[in-house]
């Protein structure tokens, strides 16, 4: 039986004459591109890359391209005349789909007119439920413990590692310290309602010097409401705040005591290779290329 991933992959590689920008292109490791490159060679007894500068194809090489680029273009034009309305389900949190992924659906739509993504917004146990059964293809969330999942049938991509800082409103009189722990005595604290690596952290440091009541879980939209207009402190993603900071809303505070980074990253079904999908998964790569 012909296997036209095989072939695919083949064709990619070719066009870009290089393993890594296949990988990328393809949502698929380094390693596996070569493996099945190395498939494709041992099924058709030929070399067809010379490895010496990049991925050089071969004489032989040069005869598989010609022979299979046209026909794989007309497959691929064929299975996109059947998908007319192709369907994403995304999940991800609510704020960062308002305050960071917008630009990023915006982006697919201009250049994938025939597919739909369904966005849900849920917390992050949710998620992962969702798309452990199926219901979602893809989540952007903080790094799973990987006993929590199936790694063969959810495949995990790093995207980067956001820092968490502790706001305050712009009236507050801690905005123009260098405060320590001891400083948020006396305030309500709220925390994001997901656990983090940077939140578990930081309720670390609140107990260990005694505080306790004073610690309240919210989601980020409401804790950054409730902010805005009180006296009270909160540990929120950098990343979800800069409109905010721009327009004179909250304060970062300068601190002391040091917040570890959260890794996070999306988490994709194994078995769901549509090109669309694919093509989402660049598109969230780029966007935060930076933060790795």
């Amino acid at each position: 039986m012909v296997n036209l991933e095989l072939y695919k992959i083949f064709i990619t590689v070719a066009k870009e004459g290089n393993i890594t920008k296949a990988s990328e292109i393809l949502n698929i490791s380094q390693p596996a591109v070569t493996k099945h490159i190395k498939n494709l060679e041992s099924q058709l007894n030929t070399i067809l890359f010379s490895r010496i500068k990049g991925m050089q194809l071969t004489e032989n090489g040069k005869k598989l391209y010609d022979i299979i680029s046209n026909p794989m273009q007309v497959i691929q034009e064929a299975e996109n005349s059947f998908l007319v309305n192709r369907n994403i389900n995304f999940g991800t949190y609510p704020t960062m789909l308002s305050k960071v992924l917008s630009n990023c659906i915006a982006e697919f739509y201009e250049n994938n007119q025939n597919s739909k993504i369904t966005a849900v917004t849920e917390f992050y146990d949710n998620l992962v439920e969702k798309l452990l059964n199926g219901d979602l293809d893809i989540i952007l969330v903080k790094k799973i413990a990987e006993n929590l999942y199936n790694s063969s049938k959810i495949k995990y991509i790093k995207l980067g590692n956001t820092d968490f800082v502790v706001i305050a409103n712009n009236k507050s009189n801690l905005r123009n310290k260098v405060i320590d722990i001891n400083d948020l005595k006396g305030k309500i604290i709220y925390i994001p309602r997901g656990e983090t690596s940077s939140s578990m952290e930081f309720v670390k440091i609140l107990r260990s010097n005694n505080f306790k009541d004073e610690i309240k879980k919210i989601d980020s939209v409401t804790m950054l409401n409730i902010i805005e207009k009180h006296d009270c402190i909160g540990l929120v993603n950098k990343n979800y705040i800069k409109q905010e900071i721009e327009d004179g809303k909250v304060t970062v505070l300068n601190t002391k005591f040091k917040i570890p980074p959260t890794e996070f990253g999306i988490y994709v079904q194994r078995n769901n290779t549509s090109s669309d999908l694919n093509n989402f998964i660049k598109i969230l790569k780029n966007e935060f290329k930076n933060l790795i």
